[in-house]
């Protein structure tokens, strides 16, 4: 969906959206409709107290013989008949609102929390590179922000244009039985204004998203700088972040002040308009009851209606200008609702239910759109149950080869096998349940420890995710929380230690039970005491399992049967010998490091098969 698309084919899409409430939008329809009705009830008692009260014209037949004859004749019975009824109508319109909105409230709830998880849903399956393009940021701003724009076109826009057309068709209706002539100027002086509004909606609609990409790029900005909030406070630059962030907001408020002007140039008009139609409404009424064609009680019955018709005429034409920023957060949310999967599932795919382990890549090459190529006719055979270790510089394509295994992106040429079969031929959800990954960054949500570590697993029971915790060795530190297990971890998970985060990753991966196993370098940014630790977890955790290990450090490659090296995009597989594991060393100004430079010469004569 482009910024080009008409109005007419956003609430289209709309509405297309919102079909499995159609019969709650139809009921939403009725009780607005049914304002009308009891709108038009109310002058009713003031014309009869004018009329038939304090004026001598009788009782209108018309409701006269709903009532006992004595109850007509008697002023202060029908005085008293007129005041109860108005108590009455009030009554019934409140309840009648309250009911409305009470009833539309919670429809347009569920709607937006339903379309929410469709938009999130989607995001998740766009590719990394596709996701950095786009900006995390900017993708939860469409999700929390612009989502709730199908509420505002279906609840709050295709609904109120048809109950206030509704309405304008009654009023006039009944007001033309009274006075045509009066009826014919109020159409006159606002439908024309109407019209002219919706032929200038599109470029309103245009502003409108640029003030949506402004505002994303103001919460992206703001959570940058709370994100490096170390970096931004050790290098004192706490006042230009502050300004950059104004400056943004500075920037937002002049493109939604441009916006403003035009909607208040609107409001000016309209208003204009509908002062000239009411001071001809007033001329042609007093004239009416100067030559005796109107009582003075249907003077006041026509001022109401009229009142009661210039306002769902202005309500039209001031929706229709209002409605522009939810066409443009409508855009948005579909753009991100259909942007295509990154990662396709093939029809008819195959089921998994446990791999054996045994990975293959044949011939494989790989690009991002528009860039060089990042591996190139890699290929190598890995048995089940292999210990991988992989090496390479920052850069070099080591994650780019641990996408692939998982799918998150597919080769370029070539194909990447598990068990002999493409993955391609696998059903995703199947084929992704296969791997059990540990990152250097652990992956915490903000909720309890227990359900952080049976993310994987959300059926099991305690039994098992505190057995999967003792073999993580993070059952000590979690029973002595004040709530163990129970205990919410927070945001980022910030009130617990580095170790204490991959443990809790660690014991994820116990409980998950999944035959291969990708570490990408879990111990890294831990102390040599807690990488101690979990380093004898880890080893029995990758029992029986195939394993790949991204690693710069080689202590963390002791159990590697096989080394694949990614080298400027080309993949060396060197069969790991009883080689000496030197200690850490500081890194050579070429960027590599000594072991990497020792141990590189060392397995010169190696056998390799490279790729």
């Amino acid at each position: 969906m482009t910024k080009k698309t008409l109005p007419s084919a956003i609430y289209w899409r709309a509405l297309k959206e919102a079909r499995p409430w159609y019969p709650q939008l139809v009921a939403i329809v009725v009780l607005g409709l049914l304002a009308t009705p009891i709108g038009l009830l109310a002058p009713i008692p003031i014309k009869i107290i004018l009329d038939s009260v304090l004026g001598d014209s009788s009782f209108p037949s018309s409701l006269a013989k709903w009532l006992p004859p004595d109850f007509v004749r008697d002023k202060e019975t029908v005085l008293a008949l007129c005041l109860i009824s108005g108590v009455l109508i009030a009554l019934v319109t409140i309840i009648h609102t309250v009911v409305e909105w009470l009833y539309r409230e919670t429809i347009a709830d569920q709607m937006v929390r339903g379309f929410r998880g469709k938009v999130l849903g989607n995001a998740l399956h766009q590719s990394p590179s596709r996701g950095d393009d786009r900006g995390v940021v900017d993708q939860v701003f469409r999700v929390s922000q612009d989502a709730p724009a199908l509420q505002a076109m279906t609840i709050w826009g295709v609904i109120p244009l048809i109950t206030k057309a509704g309405s304008v068709l009654w009023i006039v209706w009944v007001t033309a039985l009274i006075n045509p002539s009066m009826a014919a100027v109020a159409l006159g002086t606002a439908v024309p204004l109407i019209v002219l509004i919706v032929l200038k909606q599109r470029p309103l609609c245009d502003r409108w998203h640029k003030v949506r990409e402004l505002e994303s790029r103001l919460v992206q900005l703001a959570y940058e700088v709370l994100g490096a909030r170390r970096i931004v406070l050790t290098t004192c630059r706490e006042e230009q972040e502050v300004q950059r962030l104004v400056e943004q907001g500075r920037a937002c408020f002049m493109a939604k002040m441009a916006v403003m002007v035009i909607d208040a140039g609107f409001r000016i008009v309209l208003a204009l308009a509908i002062g000239l139609g009411t001071a001809a409404i007033l001329y042609i009424s007093v004239r009416g009851v100067q030559a005796g064609t109107l009582s003075v009680g249907d003077l006041v019955v026509l001022l109401a209606y009229m009142a009661q018709l210039y306002e769902p005429l202005k309500g039209i034409a001031e929706h229709i200008v209002a409605q522009q920023a939810a066409f443009a957060c409508g855009e948005r949310a579909f753009e991100l609702l259909e942007a295509p999967p990154s990662i396709p599932e093939k029809a008819g795919a195959l089921p998994l239910r446990r791999a054996q382990g045994a990975v293959e890549f044949r011939d494989v090459s790989f690009s991002y759109p528009g860039g060089p190529e990042v591996l190139r006719h890699a290929s190598f055979n890995i048995p089940a149950g292999t210990c991988v270790g992989v090496v390479g510089r920052t850069g070099s394509g080591k994650s780019t080869l641990v996408n692939m295994l998982v799918r998150l992106i597919d080769p370029t040429l070539g194909s990447v096998r598990l068990d002999g079969v493409d993955l391609r031929e696998y059903r995703l959800c199947d084929l992704r349940r296969q791997f059990a990954i540990m990152e250097q960054e652990p992956s915490l949500f903000s909720t309890t420890i227990a359900e952080n570590i049976a993310y994987g697993r959300p059926d099991v029971g305690m039994s098992e995710i505190e057995e999967a915790a003792r073999r993580a060795h993070a059952h000590e530190f979690i029973a002595a929380l004040p709530r163990g297990y129970h205990s919410h971890v927070g945001e980022r998970a910030l009130m617990l230690s580095g170790g204490e985060r991959q443990r809790i990753c660690l014991a994820r991966a116990f409980l998950k039970q999944a035959p291969i196993l990708i570490l990408d370098e879990p111990t890294s940014a831990l102390d040599k005491q807690t990488e101690t630790a979990i380093t004898e977890a880890i080893e029995e955790l990758m029992r029986g399992r195939t394993t790949f290990i991204i690693a710069h450090r080689l202590s963390t490659l002791r159990r590697a049967d096989l080394i694949l090296r990614v080298n400027d995009g080309r993949i060396d597989a060197e069969h790991a010998g009883p080689l000496p594991v030197p200690e850490m060393e500081p890194f050579t100004g070429s960027g590599s490091p000594i072991w990497q430079q020792r141990w590189a010469a060392q397995t010169t004569g190696s056998k390799r098969a490279t790729g």
